[in-house]
């Protein structure tokens, strides 16, 4: 199977330099590279100088933001930063570059490969980007704002693809551009806290049967791009999604940028997704927020009609399904609901005689509103006891008809307390009965298979043992997307000032006896990123364990698209990726 790396744009490794041939004369480049923070030795800025070219003074431009997805200015690294220059062959700089504050004009001497010199200046320019590329485009009911068809976006194309059959007339539209960009002609839709959230309303209906141009403006506030908003008929490739075009949405600091518990604060975090937006949950009483799922925007919270909510997940028909945290045996409830502003209703309800926590996590396999299993593990409680149970509910013709407690003691494999101690467990498959199910945990430093006897099957260990230690890897999701039945595995950061970035990794679950060999060389990998960025790098003293985290995959409403969201709490990031399944 092709291996698609997702958006390595995080990698950690020592910058690479090419000679130039001997025949180009002059000065190739000048690169700046990061002095200081989690980016040290990382490339912020690239001046190439093109072929026959030899000025006098050299620009360094610098992004005004870094990464460019973030809120985080450059204007402090700029005054320190280190700059090397690829030379022709015999062709030197005098005196060597070294740290170099970019906001001054610094002289040197050049020297061509004939022994000719002339004073140059070498110095930088926080530049604005020019990037006119869009994330997202939705048409949405003008009355209940509701989004009615999810844009199918096609940068390289300029085009915006509505992959539907219906009318789709008398509709508004909202538009997510590249970050920091603008919309032409569109209303700035702001947060709970009327801070602009990144995305653009058009609140004219109007008839998107037809072609219409939608112009985004770059951040540079010059530079445009015309999109092309056509209508027309799909087409899918046979079998899951295209590893090729899996692309980075965002990856931010959640407690800056979202305003969410710090980070040694003990939580228990979850994901869902409904309807175009990212919910997330902390399991401690307050309402979940959700999220722009393009751009990872606070929208606002949402409605809970007054439940007090344990964990969120989402299934693969545009349900969110919701549930209460037991402290110990009691009635366990979980709710349902399509949107973020309609209040959950009660799906089904449970009474728990197991005399342990549950509700910190929720997990589906399928549709709700026909097959699906769910499942949802009880806690082990801290000095007292771990846990070896779980219960699966069976969902056919959009009801629960079976509820089910299993216990995994026999097989050897137990777990702790949530989060840190925990385990993640999710359903094979949405068939009952079938394939048994996935589990993952601190304890085995990676995946097992749980076959449907209850037995333990083939596993996927680290490929890094030195460093298990320090990582997680107990935040599982497995989901059927375009008939591949996919696995994702987060695994979330112990100790974040030690130099080891959490990772994210999707395998192909269609047969889990395969499920053998290390996370990079598994035959059942599909795409994986080894090195996620994340915000927070101290340890707090008496909270070096609080590694708090999840994972969601869920399928976009037309189907066309996929989209995979992960939060480690205490590492301190939120992110997401998506990928489409369109036939080129």
């Amino acid at each position: 199977m092709t291996i698609g790396i997702l958006a390595m744009t995080s990698a950690c490794q020592e910058p690479q330099f090419v000679e130039p041939t001997a025949e180009r004369q002059g000065i190739t480049s000048l690169t700046a590279y990061f002095t200081s923070g989690k980016f040290t030795e990382m490339e912020i800025g690239k001046l190439v100088v093109p072929e026959g070219e030899n000025p006098d003074r050299y620009v360094i431009p610098i992004p005004w933001f870094y990464p460019e997805e973030s809120d985080d200015v450059t204007t402090l690294h700029m005054a320190n930063v280190r700059v090397r220059a690829e030379l022709a062959e015999n062709c030197s700089i005098y005196p060597p570059l070294t740290l170099m504050d970019l906001y001054q004009e610094h002289t040197y001497t050049y020297t061509n490969a004939q022994g000719e010199s002339k004073p140059i200046t070498i110095t930088g320019e926080r530049v604005k980007s020019k990037t006119t590329n869009m994330l997202g485009l939705n048409l949405l009911d003008p009355e209940t704002k509701e989004v009615v068809l999810e844009g199918f976006v096609d940068n390289d194309n300029k085009s915006v693809y509505l992959f539907t059959i219906d009318d789709v007339s008398g509709l508004i539209a909202e538009v997510t551009p590249w970050y920091h960009a603008s919309v032409k002609g569109a209303d700035a839709i702001l947060d709970e806290d009327e801070l602009p959230t990144g995305v653009y309303l058009f609140d004219t209906p109007q008839d998107w049967n037809q072609e219409q141009i939608v112009t985004v403006i770059a951040h540079d506030g010059k530079t445009e791009g015309d999109f092309k908003v056509i209508k027309r008929n799909p087409e899918k490739i046979s079998y899951g999604f295209n590893p090729e075009t899996v692309k980075e949405l965002f990856n931010i600091d959640p407690v800056s940028r979202l305003g969410v518990p710090a980070y040694i604060t003990p939580v228990n975090s979850s994901l869902a997704y409904v309807g175009g937006y990212l919910v997330v949950s902390h399991g401690d009483g307050s309402a979940p927020m959700y999220l722009d799922g393009r751009n990872g925007s606070k929208i606002g919270e949402i409605a809970t009609g007054g439940l007090t909510i344990g964990a969120v997940t989402s299934d693969e028909g545009g349900n969110m399904l919701l549930c209460n945290h037991l402290d110990a045996a009691g009635t366990f409830n979980i709710y349902r609901t399509k949107s973020v502003t309609e209040a959950p209703t009660l799906f089904y309800s449970y009474d728990s005689e197991v005399s342990l926590p549950m509700g910190a996590k929720i997990k589906v396999c399928g549709n709700i509103d026909t097959e699906a299993r769910i499942t949802v593990s009880y806690e082990g409680v801290a000095g007292v006891t771990s846990a070896s149970q779980f219960v699966e509910f069976t969902v056919e013709g959009g009801q629960v008809v079976d509820a089910k407690v299993y216990d995994l003691a026999s097989a050897g494999i137990s777990w702790g307390s949530y989060p840190e101690n925990s385990a993640g467990l999710v359903p094979s498959s949405a068939q009952a009965g079938d394939n048994g199910w996935m589990y993952a945990s601190y304890t085995i430093n990676g995946m097992q298979w749980i076959k449907p006897d209850l037995t333990a099957g083939q596993q996927i260990v680290t490929d890094d043992m030195d460093n298990a230690w320090l990582l997680n890897p107990n935040c599982l999701e497995s989901k059927v997307f375009n008939n591949a039945n996919y696995l994702t595995l987060l695994v979330c950061h112990h100790f974040p000032a030690w130099d080891k970035q959490p990772s994210l990794w999707v395998y192909d679950l269609a047969d889990p006896s395969s499920f053998t060999g290390n996370y990079q060389n598994s035959s059942s990998l599909v795409t994986y990123n080894s090195w996620l960025i994340y915000f927070n790098a101290t340890n707090a003293a008496d909270n070096l364990t609080q590694s708090s985290g999840d994972v969601v995959m869920a399928p976009s409403a037309d189907g066309f698209k996929v989209y995979i969201y992960y939060y480690d709490h205490y590492a301190g990031m939120i992110g997401g990726y998506s990928a489409d399944c369109v036939k080129k």
